[in-house]
């Protein structure tokens, strides 16, 4: 968010809203830029529940704003107009998680979380990454917007030629003002290796992560695979949190 920031855009949302700036602010000193909109647009919280303020579609163009995935799947389709898919290796997110898990079990007092620890802690390593970027993935099949699906690493790597292709497709924004707040220096996490993941499944996860990454074309067998080991993880999600 700090990026549309820099290029121009407003942005909806605070770096650090709530009461738990000095709990995260290390792991992100420049903000989240996160709001009750991450959940999505729609009936539940647009209006504001709170303060009652409706953003009406056609008054938030050149606005941007942080969905998480399973967010964007219920938001409003009349409030998408571009959509920029960021994405991480699943072993990066599952390093955030756990540190996350480890800040919201010790300040259970603290709004803002959305996470649910004790879910987490049941599901094996990789599940919850899988289950948003794929519910994401298809959700961009089905409702057909435009989207740009940009990685983590690659925008690390060279931050001009990923910015500057963005912005060039948003047809808006200042992207070498907006290139310019890519920090490397602020990466906070690192990859690790689990030894407890289903190989088969990792081997799942990161042909997933490669697609998007690199921009592959998701052909129907590819789609139908990834829908068939979805069906899986949901089965054993289920049979999971629901044993004692």
């Amino acid at each position: 968010m700090q990026i549309l920031d820099k290029g121009g855009f407003r942005i909806l949302g605070d770096a650090f809203p709530a009461k738990w700036r000095d709990l995260v602010e290390a792991a992100n000193p420049r903000g989240f830029y996160e709001s009750t909109l991450v959940q999505g647009i729609n009936y539940k919280t647009n209006p504001d529940p709170k303060s009652g303020v409706w953003l009406p579609p056609d008054k938030v163009s050149h606005v941007a704003v942080k969905i998480f995935a399973d967010g964007l799947v219920k938001t409003d389709f009349a409030y998408i107009d571009r959509v920029v898919f960021t994405i991480r290796r699943w072993q990066d997110c599952e390093a955030s998680q756990q540190r996350l898990d480890e800040i919201k079990s010790k300040h259970p007092e603290i709004d803002g979380f959305d996470i649910n620890v004790h879910r987490a802690a049941r599901l094996p390593k990789g599940y919850l990454w899988w289950k948003a970027n794929f519910s994401l993935v298809k959700d961009m099949r089905t409702r057909g917007y435009p989207v740009a699906a940009v990685s983590y690493e690659a925008l690390l790597a060279d931050p001009e030629k990923i910015v500057d292709s963005v912005f060039r497709w948003f047809g808006a924004g200042d992207a070498i003002a907006a290139a310019s707040a890519v920090e490397k220096s602020l990466q906070t996490q690192s990859q690790v290796e689990y030894a407890d993941i289903d190989h088969h499944l990792g081997d799942v996860f990161d042909e997933l992560y490669d697609t998007l990454d690199r921009n592959k074309k998701i052909t129907a067998g590819l789609y139908q695979q990834w829908l068939d080991v979805d069906g899986r993880i949901d089965a054993d999600i289920d049979r999971r949190l629901s044993s004692p």
